[in-house]
């Protein structure tokens, strides 16, 4: 029988040392902080099947480019942006000049500090697990010269396979999907000027105004002890309201999703594979029922496995927090209202709630309705009541309690499709305190309708008198009021 030689064996077990050995050391220290433009960032590689480089932009997501095949994958994640740089650019136009230059040459210097690094580390950390398995000089010399020989194959493999074409053809996930205006249109950049340098320094310019950096928005910031609420309503059927807040929840930590009903567009069978959407979140669930959903679209919603829908004058208590709901009395295909109803039958909508949250032993911090019309009974009751229905966005205090009014987080849905005037995508993420589920502050997310890129993040803090509050917000484009 065969037996490799023993030098062979040698040879393997001390390039696999050295080559883990550098790994480690490559995971645990090889990442560079630099200012890039108005940004602070991480940079670093990691070990990877496909090679590219990611830009992460949290919460709103990640723009990822075919740079270079693997096996390291250059990341940059965007951890800070200094509030003194940020107001110099949206503030004063001059300083916009040569600033794609600036971004560039910073990033530069930032990979030329990494790939240092990581040539350090990678001979320290391959020595150092060479040291550790060997105890020999020879050897742990070997175990090192191994990982500097591993580290040249990836440098020539990333420069050979090199595109800088990858550029004209970023990726967006996250909030950045939805509005890839956020870096402007990529190919004419290219078309007149240098790709690298100038595409970065877009979107540094778009998402400085996108990331919400002003002081008012920084006089509250969530932390352990807070609870995430993303109230969504006026979906229509939109086929792409789910990846929308799918990325939502995911970006922002989303601790449960409030949903004030319209999920369809005229509650039929055809309709009900749309709400399966509901049950691939991985975070509970919360429905109403809304004046375009049938009972079959209820009971559609009751089977999705991370669903409660509410409907009637009991309290449910999700994540932490207490709710109280009541579904639409109407149904557009109601032979009788035609999805129209009296005012005192809205009215009556509002009362029954209003008993229901007087009688509970535990009172609810969250009320939804669907309608806001049937709010009148509810001031100077429920904290906070969560309503859709009317397709624009607005928020009220009275009496002590806060009307948060959805617009629509499907962009009014099919219909905009249909050639009628697109309605913007809206969702609000509420912070609640995890101690007594207070509203502590809210942030309004806006996105372009069909056809439109513009985009815009503000925050609400709720003040502890309930009667101001300071908001603040940045849009890519001018943005409109929400709604």
């Amino acid at each position: 029988m065969w037996r490799p030689p023993r030098r062979l064996l040698l040879a393997v077990e001390l390039a696999g040392v050295g080559l883990l050995g550098a790994l480690l050391a490559v995971a645990v220290a090889g990442t560079v902080t630099r200012e890039v433009g108005p940004f602070s960032a991480d940079l670093s590689l990691q070990p990877s099947l496909t090679g590219g480089t990611e830009v992460a932009v949290p919460p709103l997501g990640q723009l990822q480019l075919d740079t270079h095949d693997g096996p390291v994958r250059l990341e940059v994640g965007i951890n800070q942006l200094r509030p003194e740089a940020a107001h110099s650019i949206a503030t004063n136009p001059n300083a916009l000049r040569g600033l794609g230059a600036e971004v560039d040459a910073d990033l530069r210097a930032g990979v030329r500090d990494l790939l240092l690094r990581t040539v350090v580390v990678t001979v320290v950390g391959a020595a150092a697990l060479g040291l550790l398995v060997f105890r020999r000089l020879r050897r742990t010399l070997a175990a090192a010269a191994s990982g500097v020989a591993a580290l040249v194959v990836v440098g020539v493999v990333t420069f050979v396979t090199a595109d800088s074409r990858s550029l004209a053809e970023p990726r967006f996930t996250g909030l950045l999907a939805s509005a890839p205006g956020a870096v402007g249109d990529v190919r004419d950049i290219l078309a007149s000027v240098d790709a690298y340098g100038l595409q970065l320094g877009g979107l540094v310019v778009n998402v400085t105004e996108l990331y919400t950096v002003t002081s008012g928005l920084q006089t509250f910031v969530p932390d352990d002890g807070t609870l995430r609420v993303l109230h969504i309503s006026d979906l229509h059927l939109n086929p792409t309201s789910y990846d929308v807040v799918g990325s939502v929840v995911e970006q922002f930590g989303i601790d449960v999703v409030v949903d004030t009903g319209d999920s369809t567009d005229l509650g039929t069978a055809a309709e009900l594979p749309y709400v399966d959407a509901i049950g691939r979140l991985e975070v509970p669930y919360v429905w109403i029922r809304g004046n375009h959903d049938s009972r079959l679209v209820q009971d559609a919603v009751t089977r999705q496995p991370n669903a409660t829908v509410l409907d009637g004058p009991q309290v449910v208590e999700v994540a932490g927090i207490r709710m109280l709901g009541q579904g639409d009395p109407r149904f557009i295909r109601d032979s009788e209202t035609r999805g129209e109803a009296p005012p005192e039958v809205l009215e009556l909508v509002g009362q029954q709630l209003r008993e229901a949250y007087d009688a509970a032993d535990d009172p609810p911090d969250l009320v939804l309705t669907h309608d806001p019309a049937t709010s009148g009974p509810l001031l100077g009751g429920p904290p906070v009541v969560l309503a859709g229905h009317t397709h624009s966005r607005r928020s009220e205090t009275e009496d002590g309690t806060t009307l948060l009014v959805q617009g629509s987080t499907g962009g009014a849905g099919l219909r905009a499709l249909r050639g009628e005037e697109a309605s913007p995508v809206t969702l609000t993420v509420l912070y609640l305190d995890r101690a007594d589920q207070r509203l502590q502050a809210y942030d309004d997310i806006t996105l372009g309708g069909v056809g439109a890129s513009d985009a815009r993040i503000s925050r609400t803090v709720v003040v502890e008198d309930d009667e101001s509050a300071a908001s603040s917000g940045a849009s890519a484009t001018p943005a409109q009021t929400g709604g």
